[in-house]
């Protein structure tokens, strides 16, 4: 055992944690785990309408939601302010000496160029580690690197297992509509007519950092068993593992798929949340993401 890792585990048995661990708003943990754990939180900026927001700050999920289906035009997300990541970055090294940040996928968002610049602006060790995905997909690793800091690793073996672990995660979402990707305008108006007349449904997933279609499928049953039949083709035992379901204001669909994740793979634990409007903006209401 190292000196720095000794001191770490000596640390984490008096209760100390000597790295903070911070995060975006994309990462969609349940604020009750975000307290338990003392995770500082990033907010994205969210315009819908010509109205601005900022995420979990003055717009819930919920309302989110019901903005996005009134307005014509698809929301727009933007990175937080250069001075929003200086301030946690202070707030957190107040806290510890040492800071772990994990952000939205570098490819699907500028959040982390944001924070690698606002890092050159605070004196302290700051380590900013892309998730190279996307909701709960960022949710998962932010607990991981929570577990490891308790188990009393040091900042670079949190790194290596952290990027071992986003390796093996999967992220895959069912889209219960194209309304958003038309809004967006990455898909005409009459394919979108065609897709609804047909009743197609498709399934994307995240793909080094990237989001790809996956298969398109007639109808809401086979889409949702599509997220199922991924998990069972990663073939591993889920007993020691947790899954993360995302949901865009379908609860209902979301609960049954919870409970038949639990009948098929018994998972050690299954978090259940909103999806936040960063990922939720292009999932569209109905959406479904699991994670795993």
């Amino acid at each position: 055992m190292t000196e720095e890792t000794a001191e770490m585990k000596s640390s984490a048995s008096k209760g100390g944690k000597p790295v903070q661990i911070i995060t975006d708003s994309s990462c969609d943990l349940p604020q009750e785990i975000i307290d338990r754990l003392k995770i500082l939180i990033v907010p994205l900026q969210i315009e819908i309408n010509g109205e601005e927001f900022t995420d979990g700050v003055n717009l819930t999920h919920h309302q989110f939601f019901e903005k996005m289906a009134a307005s014509p035009t698809l929301p727009k997300t933007s990175q937080p302010s250069p001075q929003s990541f200086i301030d946690v970055f202070r707030e957190g090294l107040k806290r510890h000496s040492e800071i772990l940040s994990i952000h939205l996928s570098s490819r699907l968002s500028g959040t982390m160029e944001g924070a690698l610049m606002a890092r050159n602006d605070v004196e302290g060790e700051i380590s900013i580690f892309d998730s190279l995905s996307g909701s709960l997909g960022v949710g998962l690793q932010v607990l991981k690197a929570c577990e490891l800091v308790k188990e009393g690793l040091g900042k670079q073996a949190i790194l290596e297992r952290l990027a071992e672990y986003r390796e093996q995660m999967r992220v895959v979402v069912y889209l219960e509509t194209l309304e958003n990707a038309v809004k967006g305008g990455r898909v005409s108006k009459p394919k979108e007519i065609v897709a609804n007349l047909l009743n197609l449904k498709p399934v994307v997933h995240v793909e080094e950092g990237y989001v790809k279609i996956l298969k398109t499928l007639r109808g809401k049953k086979k889409g949702i068993r599509m997220l199922l039949d991924e998990m069972e083709k990663k073939g591993v035992d889920y007993s020691n593992r947790i899954v993360g379901i995302t949901h865009c204001d379908c609860l209902e669909d979301a609960l049954a798929l919870k409970e038949e994740i639990m009948q098929r793979f018994k998972p050690a634990e299954i978090i259940l949340t909103t999806m936040g409007p960063v990922i939720g903006t292009h999932a569209g209401t109905g959406g479904l993401l699991v994670c795993f």
